[in-house]
């Protein structure tokens, strides 16, 4: 019998499978998010990044499998397409049953971060008055 970390492993795999077969493909959008979309059927799926937990990537999605199975990490075959994308980007693998974020993500993820508040630090009015005129 399989205990349930394993079930959780091929559960992921086969859901990648699935997608494959179906003809989805998966576009990353400006806000960070990954839209999933069949080629077949009409309709499409955002899939986020709900957390990092132990250097494991959890996935959340907008279909109903996503909803329902939070307890997975990746909970549905548009998360785990999104999964394979983030490695073919580079900035995710697969290791141990789960999908991890590579060293070289974490580190422009706090760049990035860092980078931020930066540009959120207020301007002095006599600086930006000076500016518009």
């Amino acid at each position: 019998m399989l205990d349930t970390i394993s079930r959780h492993r091929l559960y992921g795999l086969a859901a990648e499978i699935r997608a494959v077969e179906e003809g989805h493909n998966a576009r990353v959008l400006p806000d960070g998010s990954i839209l999933v979309k069949a080629e077949s059927n009409p309709g499409s799926y955002r899939v986020f990044i709900r957390r990092v937990a132990d250097g494991v990537l959890w996935f959340a999605c907008t279909c109903r499998s996503g909803q329902y199975r939070t307890s997975l990490p990746v909970p549905c075959k548009h998360a785990a397409l999104a999964a394979r994308r983030l490695e073919r980007e580079g900035l995710a693998r697969w290791e141990d049953g789960g999908w991890r974020l590579r060293e070289r993500a974490q580190v422009r993820g706090a760049r990035l971060l860092l980078a931020r508040t930066v540009q959120r630090r207020p301007v002095p009015v006599a600086a930006a008055m000076a500016d518009a005129a």
